[in-house]
């Protein structure tokens, strides 16, 4: 195998390459995860305040949250991708896309109840992501990130198959496709409290078990948008992709992902001289 390809795309940009297939195989988010994060920031009654979004996507999450008849703004910076959210978005009149990174946003300050990333915040920038949150949200705003984790890629057997498959690119932290532990962001929890910048106490954290089933194709469409499977030259993805489906297809043609869908929220404190410019 000819190994990972060098680093010349940013590795964060990369989905936009492959943006209709993420819209169709990436997985959305449970329904009442959304619902605990708003009733959490305070807008689960809300219908006024404004909520800002890091990093859209294909609005898989943006969707949900544009359901509840929240103002929302959504920020994606790759323009496939935010094409493909405008269009999924485009029944909610209250959410709009906005085609920029976070880093180069520039929002009223003090303007937003809610600010969250979903899948996204450990691509911004560590010595912006805290500090132009809380500029941007509202004193006791939420900021909410959220990943859905994969912690469990089928029964022992397939797991067993895909680990021979993924060889010595299975190798090291950042191996393709693997399965994580669901304390996998935690290092969020040390961020936010070193920040200073949200009230005292650990950030709460929210934990949503749930299931999902992938055939082959689809389980083969959906790692061709992870980013470390994106960032392997041409040659190694496609070897690797026919050593999965042989996996998979030895093991019933089917893979049962066990995902935990964590989110990490705080609320912003008030500090002196600051007040709510909404």
């Amino acid at each position: 195998m000819n190994g990972p390809a060098p680093a010349l795309r940013e590795q964060r940009f990369v989905f936009g390459e492959v943006a209709h297939t993420y819209d169709r195989q990436r997985p959305s988010y449970p329904s009442q995860f959304i619902d605990a994060v708003l009733a959490f920031a305070g807008l689960d009654q809300d219908a006024t305040t404004p909520v800002a979004e890091v990093g859209a996507g294909t609005g898989k999450a943006s969707a949900l949250f544009a359901a509840r008849a929240i103002p929302l703004t959504c920020l994606e910076p790759s323009p496939a991708m935010a094409a493909i959210a405008r269009r999924n978005l485009a029944a909610f009149h209250d959410a709009a896309v906005q085609e920029t990174s976070f880093e180069d946003w520039q929002p009223t300050a003090h303007t937003y109840g809610l600010l969250f990333a979903a899948q996204s915040w450990h691509w911004v920038s560590p010595e912006v992501r805290y500090v132009k949150a809380c500029r941007a949200l509202r004193p006791h705003g939420t900021l909410a990130v959220f990943w859905n984790v994969m912690v469990s890629r089928g029964g022992a057997a397939l797991e067993r198959d895909l680990n021979i498959a993924y060889g010595d690119l299975a190798q090291g932290k950042g191996r393709p496709g693997r399965a994580e532990r669901v304390e996998a962001n935690d290092w969020v929890l040390g961020e936010m409290e070193a920040s200073g910048l949200f009230e005292p106490g650990p950030a709460t954290v929210l934990r949503e078990p749930w299931l999902c089933t992938y055939e082959t194709e689809s389980w083969l469409q959906l790692l061709s948008t992870h980013s470390d499977h994106r960032m392997l030259d041409e040659d190694t993805r496609a070897g690797l992709l026919d050593r999965i489906r042989a996996a998979v297809d030895a093991n019933g043609g089917r893979v049962e992902v066990g995902y935990v869908t964590v989110g990490y929220l705080a609320r912003t404190r008030e500090r002196p001289g600051e007040r709510n410019d909404a």
